[in-house]
C-alpha cells in the first residue's frame, strides 16, 4: 500500500469519527456551525480528498474511502495540513539525525534525560 493511500483510508477514518462526534453534539444541542478540520501531513492524499477528479493514484483505492470527499464537499469537514519538522512520529518513518532522533525518543518517553 503507498503512503498516500494509507493516509488517503486515516483521513477517511477520521472524518467518520469527526462525523459522529457533530452528530453526537447535534443530538445533544450545539449545533455545529462550522466544518470540523481534519489534518493531515501527506499532500497526496490531501489533494485526493480536496478534489473528486480522478487520480492515477486513487484508481486502485477502495471506493468506500472516497466518500470523504462528500463531506469536504458538503462542508462539515475540511481538510488541512499538519507539516512540521518536528512531528515526534518522524522517528517512527523516517531517516533522521542524531540530535532529531534522540530528542524524539525522549519525547516519547523512551529514554531518560
Amino acid at each position: 500500500m503507498s503512503s498516500t493511500e494509507a493516509e488517503y483510508v486515516a483521513l477517511s477514518e477520521a472524518a467518520r469519527e469527526a462525523c459522529w462526534l457533530r452528530n453526537l453534539h447535534n443530538e445533544l444541542g450545539f449545533l455545529e456551525k462550522t466544518p470540523t478540520i481534519i489534518k493531515g501531513d501527506n499532500d497526496g492524499s490531501i489533494a485526493m480528498a480536496r478534489n473528486p477528479q480522478f487520480h492515477k493514484r486513487s484508481k486502485h483505492v477502495d471506493i468506500r474511502w472516497h466518500w470523504i470527499r462528500e463531506k469536504v464537499r458538503d462542508g462539515e469537514v475540511s481538510i488541512g495540513t499538519c507539516r512540521d519538522p518536528t512531528q515526534t512520529a518522524d522517528v517512527l518513518t523516517k531517516v533522521l539525525t542524531r540530535p532529531k532522533h534522540r530528542q524524539h525518543i525522549l519525547e516519547m518517553g523512551l529514554m531518560q534525560v
